[in-house]
């Protein structure tokens, strides 16, 4: 049974009889007519006709057509979380499975490679997860109506390069074309398909409610991505895996950065209260951060030149492996405010080695003149690890604040300020993630400026570019 346009068509018919063709190789015939699946994939001329043993000389009256239901489509083994080993054990396959799309979805789906390029210029420079030589490789010709989750992912890529006054009168990011994906990734969900691109999809999905304040759907979001990848294992590829030749090195690294942009979104949405759980675990000391950026784009990633979390930041690092890095920090951070069982000096021991951590990181970061998502990063674990309940006024811990605070707090303003400059790449394509930073860091400077009566900045500086920022990203306005 054929799906035209993903799609069942009408109830096919079929003969009682095999074709001929299947009875002389002795295979099975799918009795479709007007000719069978076997001889239509080969070109052959398929011809039924009955056995001798039921006709008789004159000739055979015509056999009445049988209609039979629709194909039942391949589902979801339920094995495969009901008793995983039992699931390996048979060497079970999770089929590739496909639905309908929706009329509101095929409305978005407009012009792929326009689309693709957009993406590509405006969102992944600040993430930077999807392989654009894996995503061209399978790009389907224009003839060729392409599966659900291609469709899925090329609609997310146009949702999340949407900005505020694209369409005139219309500045309500809860649009019809964010609604029909949302209901597409719930069927796709109920049907049981797997797909690193349905995975790249979620995450795109996720990103944009974040950067638009679409709360609390974000978080909800960002929680379902976690569980999708750990189920899909994507977790498993921040390590070197040999075991499987069927997967190049940039199949893993591709696997590799969509499990990390999963970390930052999990424990970025977390910031603004960081006493919630994370969704998801740290990773182990020898994990393997993204590789190259430039070369990634190629399609080259080269084993010998990977950093693992643990390594000595350095300028040679990717902009992605950087990021990577300080969303690794910020997970230890928030796990390291909310420890109550610790003992008191191991835990005052742990603080300072992470704070050391972050700062040489950031030195690294600010040596390249670059404001970006890392430096973002970087900054806020500073100022929550310092000031967690962002509230750092009494006098005991006045001195302390200012020491490690106060250094932060003077190279804000002027950073902050370097995101306007036009030698800045990032400013006409900012990253969502500057927001809650720049946030931050009017509230510090706010503090220090009434408790001391210095003057660190300008706080109307930083809502300056907070109103910049929300021409972008609609989160920046409701800070």
């Amino acid at each position: 049974m054929s799906f035209a346009n993903g799609a069942p068509g009408p109830y096919p018919q079929y003969s009682p009889y095999a074709c001929q063709i299947c009875k002389k190789r002795k295979r099975k015939c799918s009795n479709e007519l007007p000719a069978c699946t076997s001889c239509t994939s080969r070109q052959q001329r398929c011809e039924y006709t009955p056995p001798a043993s039921l006709g008789n000389p004159s000739p055979a009256k015509p056999q009445p057509v049988v209609p039979k239901r629709a194909l039942i489509p391949p589902s979801f083994p339920a094995h495969y979380f009901l008793d995983f080993a039992s699931f390996q054990y048979r060497h079970g396959q999770i089929p590739l499975i496909n639905i309908p799309l929706s009329p509101d979805l095929l409305d978005s789906y407009q012009d792929p490679p326009t689309t693709a390029r957009l993406y590509f210029e405006t969102v992944h420079p600040f993430l930077p997860f999807i392989s654009k030589k894996n995503f061209y490789d399978h790009f389907p010709p224009p003839h060729v109506q392409p599966n659900v989750v291609f469709s899925i992912l090329i609609s997310c890529m146009k949702l999340v390069s949407w900005s505020p006054g694209d369409i005139p009168n219309s500045n309500d990011p809860k649009s019809a074309s964010y609604i029909a994906i949302k209901r597409t990734l719930t069927e796709t969900d109920l049907a049981g398909i797997f797909s690193l691109q349905l995975l790249q999809a979620l995450i795109l999905v996720s990103l944009y409610e974040m950067g638009h304040a679409i709360y609390p759907a974000a978080y909800m979001s960002v929680g379902t991505c976690a569980r999708y990848a750990l189920a899909s294992g994507i977790d498993a590829y921040m390590t070197i895996d040999m075991s499987n030749p069927a997967l190049t090195p940039l199949d893993q690294e591709e696997k590799r950065r969509a499990w990390w942009a999963v970390l930052i979104l999990d424990r970025f949405v977390n910031i603004g209260y960081p006493k919630r759980p994370l969704t998801t675990q740290d990773p182990i000391s020898d994990a393997l951060l993204p590789a190259d950026d430039t070369l990634f784009d190629q399609g080259i990633v080269t084993l010998d030149q990977l950093y693992t979390i643990s390594s000595t930041p350095d300028l040679s690092m990717g902009s992605f492996a950087k990021l990577s890095q300080a969303t690794y920090l910020l997970g230890r951070v928030l796990r390291h405010i909310c420890d109550l069982t610790a003992e008191r000096k191991l835990h005052q021991d742990e603080g300072i080695q992470l704070s050391n951590r972050l700062q040489t990181l950031l030195k690294v970061l600010e040596s390249e003149n670059q404001i970006n998502s890392a430096t973002a990063m970087c900054s806020s674990a500073l100022m929550t690890l310092h000031d967690p309940n962002a509230a750092r006024i009494d006098p005991m811990h006045l001195d302390f604040a200012m020491n490690l605070v106060k250094p932060v707090a003077e190279e804000l303003p002027q950073s902050v300020a370097d995101f306007l400059s036009a030698n800045i790449d990032y400013q006409a394509h900012p990253s969502p993630l500057l927001g809650h930073w720049i946030y931050q860091a009017a509230t510090v400077v706010g503090r220090l400026n009434a408790q001391t009566g210095d003057n660190f900045g300008r706080i109307e500086n930083l809502l300056s570019r907070l109103e910049y920022l929300n021409r972008r990203w609609l989160v920046a306005g409701k800070f």
